[in-house]
């Protein structure tokens, strides 16, 4: 039997979303690794590379590292993390108890299969350095306190992503948790809906950037003065070579 849908529950997209043929079109999410299960095939370099991103970020994550062989730097922070590690070939149900698989083997044959053994399963796969293989990339991480933003080039050029990242770090105040602290003590004093909420919350935050009172105002104020000073200097030098150019030019 065939069941008609009514013209009215179908949403069409937005034209500016309809209208997306290029770009980065992946989905952005912050997933509570802590509670999945993550299994990393590859016990060398890369594998260690790999592991170090997603401590740094969530340091409870359940780890699981499988390889032929287990180099010295992984097997110690395992030591230190109270990760597992099996020291042996992959076979398929390595991937039994994972929620998500990174591929870390330095064999391409090797990870399309353990690629397709992970989806077999309905497992969210990264396979390092080959972007279609992967349902996921591990992007480059800013983060001050309980502010984090992740950056992400689709797959192209992680050098690109540690670049923005690092102008990043130094862009974000060092004491941006205060001001979070602060907001979220507001927040939860506030009376009315949700909507009422947020537009309360948008006129505070718009107010401290317009009077200056945060610290990200003052520094792009700093960049402001530079710049005229460096104007001013230009044009001096600009006067002088005109007065220097009219006493010596012949009449």
């Amino acid at each position: 039997m065939t069941t008609q849908h009514s013209d009215s529950l179908r949403v069409p997209l937005p034209t500016a979303v309809s209208g997306l043929n290029g770009g980065n079109k992946l989905f952005p999410v912050f997933l509570k690794l802590e509670n999945l299960r993550l299994v990393i095939i590859g016990g060398g370099k890369i594998g260690l590379e790999k592991m170090r991103a997603v401590l740094q970020n969530s340091p409870g994550t359940s780890i699981k590292v499988v390889g032929k062989e287990i180099c010295s730097e992984v097997t110690h922070l395992c030591s230190q993390c109270h990760l597992e590690i099996v020291t042996a070939p992959y076979e398929p149900w390595h991937l039994d108890d994972a929620n998500i698989v990174i591929v870390a083997v330095n064999d391409k044959q090797l990870s399309a299969a353990i690629r397709a053994d992970a989806k077999a399963l309905g497992l969210l796969v990264n396979v390092a350095d080959t972007p279609g293989l992967c349902d996921f990339y591990l992007g480059s991480i800013v983060q001050k306190g309980n502010v984090k933003i992740a950056v992400s080039t689709n797959g192209k050029s992680p050098t690109i992503a540690k670049r923005i990242k690092e102008n990043l770090q130094v862009w974000l105040p060092d004491d941006i948790d205060t001001l979070l602290e602060n907001m979220n003590v507001i927040r939860g004093n506030l009376d009315g809906d949700f909507s009422a909420k947020v537009k309360v919350l948008n006129r505070i935050t718009n107010d401290m950037i317009v009077a200056g009172n945060y610290k990200t105002s003052n520094r792009w104020k700093l960049v402001d003065i530079i710049a005229c000073v460096l104007l001013g200097i230009v044009g001096v030098l600009l006067v002088w070579n005109i007065i220097l150019f009219y006493f010596h030019a012949p009449f």
